[in-house]
């Protein structure tokens, strides 16, 4: 007996030995890119007194996480979702410490009500950013009048099965109120596993609601085309082929990507790359990349670190599968092509929410990536976690990690990363929104390069503008105006542009709305209001 009980230990320690080896392994970086004309970007951590509290039996494992400007001075805030049993928690940059804010000033959530998601924005044009937010128990308008926070669930028309999770605003109609796509998942008592494909009917609900004009809100899914059921991360509004309405860009779990182009009154699904392709789509980052005026997508995806059989699930053999990460390149006319392998970011590992913006101010949007599943038995032991992954793009339009350079590892639970300029020194700084753990700072230590910071009103109207930069040399530089871009997640509204050491002559923006607005001067490290 005692060499059958030896046996089996030898077995159990080569198995693990293995695993931890293959977890090793999948952190190799597979590509070579040259960096000898692209700056590293330095951090420093700093600590954020907020320790996220998940209870896996009761809610589904997600953290919502939004940046705000509660008072409206120009120094940014952050908004962190609150777990099952836990209070939201909403914090202040004093200069050296985030500071927690007394009672979220005035935020409240039920006890048992976990918060997934957040979106910010001033619904009510009174200049002051409000907060909505989607939890277990619905969606929450919460207004912030004058520095203070009053809260009022929306009634909507959900689906008993299905747990709103994040939250995408626009305003389809034009009348000047905020519409909402509310992207749904099954509830969590509910779930039947992670790997479900085509099981006919299973599956959380998302829906469209429109406002009818005093924030009050009618479920038009149906009417414009959007009715199905499937578990649903996340979604972007945004001018995908630059036709002057809001499209719609939407993250399947256990799915596809889906792209809906407006036709003005529906929404007709276009095919792209990932329409045909079974993936686990999660996050959505969204800028232009290659600077060619149109807005392009990255989608985080389970990468590498699972074994095939461990994420093909219910997939019959004819059904073409890709774990890999994607990034959508916009050509024009809704012709969207996968880029990722020639960016060099097809292949690394399990992927949250991303988020892209230029950390160098090189002009190059850059991109941050959330990683590791509370989950996942291999993410349970703290030395076989991910750090999150760092990318900054060179010039040829590849990208390279650079974590451990740059001073960035994050190796717990993140859901998404967020941006915002905490120190003021112009350089975008970093937030890892972290579940079932403390949520990590990660502040910029600036360098010599140059910036113009961009702020459009907080409105509806400005969700999808495009703003236009051109540098004191000619080189015009592309911004989108994103609502929601991440996982559940919102980061600053401001612009932040790099100029590579140079200066800015002209500021153009074009709003989904038709209007056009242009300002001439000699723009240097500062932020212009428009």
């Amino acid at each position: 007996m005692k060499y059958i009980v030896s046996g089996v230990a030898v077995i159990v320690v080569v198995m693990m030995a293995a695993v931890a080896g293959r977890a090793i392994s999948d952190r190799e970086i597979d590509y070579v890119v040259d960096l000898s004309e692209t700056n590293i970007p330095k951090f420093q951590e700093v600590a954020i007194p907020f320790i996220n509290q998940n209870d896996g039996e009761a809610s589904l494992p997600f953290l919502a996480s939004a940046i705000i400007d509660v008072d409206g001075d120009g120094r940014e805030e952050l908004f962190l979702g609150g777990g099952h049993g836990q209070q939201d928690g909403l914090f202040r940059f004093d200069g050296t410490a985030f500071v927690s804010l007394e009672g979220a000033l005035g935020i409240e959530k039920r006890d048992n009500d976990t918060t997934h998601g957040a979106v910010v924005l001033d619904f009510n044009e009174d200049g002051t950013q409000d907060l909505i937010v989607a939890r277990e128990s619905g969606v929450w308008l919460h207004e912030n009048k004058a520095g203070k926070f009053e809260n009022r669930k929306l009634e909507l028309d959900l689906r008993d099965d299905t747990h709103p999770l994040s939250i995408a605003v626009a305003d389809l109609n034009g009348d000047g109120y905020f519409d909402m796509y509310v992207s749904g998942y099954i509830r969590n008592d509910m779930v039947q596993g992670l790997n479900i494909f085509n099981k006919e009917g299973y599956g959380g609900s998302s829906e469209l609601y429109i406002n009818r004009g005093d924030n009050t809100f009618e479920k038009k899914t149906a009417d414009w085309g959007l009715s199905y059921t499937h578990n649903t991360f996340h979604s972007v509004f945004i001018d995908v082929d630059m036709d002057g309405d809001l499209d719609l860009v939407v993250a399947h779990d256990t799915g596809q990507i889906r792209t809906w182009e407006n036709t003005g009154k529906q929404f007709e699904r276009v095919d792209n790359p990932n329409s045909n392709v079974y993936s686990y789509p999660m996050g959505i980052a969204v800028a232009d990349y290659d600077n060619n005026g149109l807005v392009d997508f990255f989608f985080s995806n389970v990468g590498s670190t699972p074994p095939h059989f461990m994420v093909k699930g219910d997939l019959r053999d004819d059904q073409q599968h890709n774990w890999k990460w994607l990034l959508f390149q916009n050509q024009g006319d809704f012709k969207l092509v996968d880029n990722a392998e020639r960016a060099k970011l097809a292949d690394y590992e399990f992927a949250w929410g991303n988020v892209f913006e230029d950390l160098n101010l090189d002009g190059r949007p850059d991109l941050v990536v959330s990683q590791n599943f509370v989950s996942m038995p291999l993410h349970k032991v703290p030395a076989l976690r991910l750090p999150g992954r760092l990318l900054v793009q060179n010039t040829k339009g590849e990208f390279a990690e650079v974590g451990e350079q740059a001073g960035v590892s994050n190796p717990f639970y993140s859901i998404a990363p967020l941006t915002a300029d905490f120190n003021g020194d112009g350089y975008p700084d970093l937030i890892h929104a972290n579940l079932a753990g403390p949520s990590k700072a990660f502040l910029s230590e600036g360098g010599n390069s140059s910036y113009l910071k961009i702020q459009l009103p907080d409105t509806v109207a400005s969700i999808g503008a495009m703003v236009t930069v051109t540098r004191d040399d000619g080189k015009i530089f592309y911004l989108p105006y994103v609502s929601g871009e991440g996982l559940c997640s919102d980061s600053s509204r401001i612009l932040v542009a790099g100029l590579d050491g140079r200066k800015a002559i002209k500021v153009s923006v074009r709003f989904i709305d038709g209007r056009v607005i242009e300002r001439e001067g000699d723009f240097h490290n500062e932020l212009l209001k428009l």
